[in-house]
């Protein structure tokens, strides 16, 4: 049976993050949202791509390079990665959906359906760098009504880290996902990193493109590059109900304008502690 209560936390400074305790683990406070266990119920197709990130990673941006890369055309409509979002929507929305469908969600694999792993469909998992994403989440929360967060960025910090506001600490997040990877060798995932994406795109687009088994050429990969540009993602996406929020910056290394030097020494001295074991490496400027 599932539980689940509301649960108001607050940060360093006493604002409270509103969040819903589902069976232990911190979910986005949404009206009629499916919940854990009706995310485990989805029926998974053979065909189905998994794509997987926690929070503000930049997972609007890569899930519509993806569509378009998959779909070989260029899309300029306003449906975005909400319709396939497993924790946000419930599943009637995309059952009927043309295959192969992309199915995302900010959950970890415990929490997705079983036959993700056990039809070893193809998993794409986008990572950022923690400060920006740290950066971002802030802002996004403070605008979103549903956290109803009013907080100061000095005071989010540390219980972000600590694990104490939605889907949990962006340690466990990585390093649970990277044992999904070493637990399962023969599942087919595609690691890619938010920073090589605007580092270098077509490099990156080949790779998403080789890993889900279509051939683009370069032509079309630029024309994909243009209509997925910050602009142009908010002149179509922000008809469907005004989503400004998702579509902020989008840049790389925005957080030296928020850290304080203490907050960055601490960040640091707690991510050696808690990513010793970890060998991605992230890049925190360009």
């Amino acid at each position: 049976m599932s539980q689940t209560h509301l649960v108001d936390t607050p940060d360093d400074g006493g604002d409270t993050l509103t969040s819903v305790n589902d069976n232990g683990f911190l979910m986005p406070n949404l009206p009629d949202a499916p919940g854990i266990q009706g995310v485990r119920s989805v029926k998974i197709r053979d065909d189905d791509i998994m794509f997987c990130a926690f929070p503000k990673s930049g997972t609007h941006w890569v899930f519509e390079i993806t569509r378009e890369l998959l779909t070989g055309e260029i899309i300029e409509d306003d449906v975005t990665m909400t319709q396939t979002f497993m924790e946000y929507v419930h599943e009637e929305k995309y059952a009927d959906l043309q295959s192969p469908r992309i199915l995302n969600s900010h959950l970890l694999m415990k929490h997705l359906p079983e036959d993700v792993l056990n039809k070893k469909i193809k998993v794409i998992t986008v990572l950022r760098n923690p400060k920006d994403v740290a950066v971002s989440f802030y802002n996004f929360l403070k605008t979103v009504p549903f956290a109803k967060y009013k907080g100061e960025w000095k005071n989010f910090l540390r219980p972000l880290f600590q694990g104490k506001f939605l889907y949990g600490s962006w340690m466990d997040y990585v390093i649970d996902w990277e044992q999904v990877k070493k637990t399962n060798p023969d599942l087919p995932v595609l690691t890619l990193f938010y920073e090589d994406m605007k580092q270098d795109q077509m490099r990156e687009m080949r790779r998403i493109c080789e890993f889900l088994g279509v051939e683009r050429t370069d032509d079309f990969l630029s024309k994909v590059c243009d209509n997925t540009t910050l602009a142009a993602m908010r002149t179509h996406k922000n008809r469907e109900n005004n989503r400004s929020s998702v579509f902020r910056k989008g840049g790389v290394g925005d957080w030296k304008n928020w850290f304080t030097v203490a907050q960055n020494e601490w960040f640091d001295q707690l991510y050696q502690e808690k990513m010793a074991g970890c060998h991605l490496q992230f890049k925190f400027t360009l």
